[in-house]
C-alpha cells in the first residue's frame, strides 16, 4: 500500500485506492472454483527475484522498454505495473483519476493507448506488448529514496497469479505459479518451521490486502499484512488507554525515523497473539490516535519471518528461516 510520509525520509507512509477502478473482492470463495489467471502469469515454472532493501523496502532490478531502472515490489497496490511517467516516457492520452498523497503531493493517473515493447522483472521475467498499464509521477519518491532510476511499483494485479515467498535474509522472492485448480504442486511446506498459518479476508480492490483479527493481550485489533507498510499502529484513545494500563503499549517521541529528521510517535507493542501462537513485541510502529483499532503487520513484522503469501487459498504462512 503506497503510505510516503515524508519526501524527507524514504518509509512509504501514503495510501490510496480508486475504488471505480476495479471491484472489492467478493467474501466467499466457492469451492472447487477454477483459478483464471490474467496476463501476468509468466508460465509454470517457478522462479526467484532478487531485491534490494532500503529501510524495509523492496526494490528489484527491471527494465521498460529497454530503459533500465528499479521497481518496488508492493503487495498493497492492485495494478500489476504502476509506472512512473517522471522517468519514463509515457503517453498520458488517458486521463484515468486524480488524488493526493498523504504528504499533499498530488498524483494524477494517466493511461498510454500505445502498449509498451517490453517489461522485464530481474532476469527471468519479461512482458511483452503490454497494454493497459497505469502510470503517475512519482518525481517526489524518487527524490526521497534517492533513486534517480525509479521505474514504478510491482502489485498485486502481478503478485495474484503465484503463491510467493518473501525472505529477508536472502532478500529473495520465490514466485510459485498457480494451476487451474489454484494449487501449486511444486511447491511443499515443511511442517516443522510452519510458526503460524493465517487464513485471511481479502480486503481492499481486487482483495489485494490481507485482514485477520489478532489479540493484543484480550482485546481483538485487525491486523492488515502489506510489503510497503513498514510496521503502523492506529488506536482510539479508549484503546490506548485499556493497553497502556496492561503495559502492552509503549509510546515514545522521535525526531528521526530511518534514518532521517522527521517527528514521529513510536510505539511498542506486547502480548500479540493470534488462535495459540504468541509473538514476541513489535518496535518501531508508526502511531496514530483515530478512529479504528489497526495494525500494519509490514516490515517491522514480517523481516523475523519466512512469509508464504497465498491469495487463491487465502492463507498467510509463517515459517522459521
Amino acid at each position: 500500500m503506497y503510505r510516503f510520509s515524508s519526501i524527507k525520509i524514504l518509509t512509504i507512509s501514503l495510501w490510496f485506492a480508486f475504488l471505480f477502478l476495479a471491484p472489492p473482492v467478493s467474501e466467499a470463495k466457492d469451492a472447487g472454483e477454477r483459478f483464471v489467471p490474467n496476463a501476468y502469469q509468466s508460465g509454470r515454472i517457478p522462479f526467484s527475484l532478487p531485491f534490494f532493501s532500503l529501510n524495509g523496502h523492496m526494490l528489484i532490478d527491471g527494465a521498460v522498454d529497454g530503459k533500465q531502472g528499479k521497481f518496488l515490489f508492493d503487495t498493497g497496490t492492485e495494478f500489476a505495473f504502476f509506472l512512473n511517467n517522471n522517468y519514463l516516457k509515457l503517453g498520458k492520452e488517458q486521463f484515468i483519476a486524480r488524488g493526493h498523497a498523504a504528504s499533499g503531493q498530488e498524483l494524477v493517473l494517466y493511461r498510454q493507448r500505445a502498449p509498451l515493447s517490453s517489461i522485464e522483472i530481474g532476469k527471468v521475467v519479461r512482458f511483452d506488448a503490454v497494454r493497459g498499464f497505469t502510470h503517475t509521477d512519482w518525481g517526489f519518491l524518487e527524490k526521497g529514496y534517492g533513486i534517480p532510476a525509479f521505474l514504478g511499483s510491482v502489485g498485486h494485479g502481478f503478485n495474484r497469479n503465484y503463491v510467493f515467498v518473501i525472505d529477508y535474509d536472502m532478500q529473495s522472492i520465490t514466485f510459485y505459479p498457480y494451476d487451474e485448480h489454484g494449487q501449486v504442486p511444486s511447491m511443499v511446506i515443511d511442517p516443522e518451521k510452519v510458526v503460524a498459518r493465517f487464513e485471511f479476508r481479502p480486503a481492499g480492490v481486487d482483495g489485494k490486502i490481507p485482514e485477520i483479527v489478532i489479540y493484543v493481550g484480550d482485546e481483538p485489533i485487525t491486523a492488515f499484512f502489506d510489503t510497503g507498510n513498514l510496521g503502523s499502529l492506529e488506536l482510539t484513545e479508549s484503546m490506548q488507554t485499556v493497553l497502556a494500563q496492561k503495559v502492552l503499549l509503549k509510546l515514545t517521541p522521535s525526531e528521526y525515523s530511518y534514518g532521517a529528521y522527521e517527528s514521529v510517535m513510536r510505539a511498542e507493542i506486547n502480548g500479540l497473539r493470534h488462535e495459540g501462537v504468541k509473538f514476541a513485541s513489535i518496535r518501531n510502529l508508526i502511531f496514530t490516535s483515530g478512529v479504528k483499532n489497526r495494525i500494519g503487520l509490514g516490515y517491522q513484522f514480517l523481516k523475523n519471518h519466512i512469509t508464504v503469501w497465498d491469495y487463491q487459498n487465502r492463507t498467510l504462512t509463517l515459517l522459521h528461516p
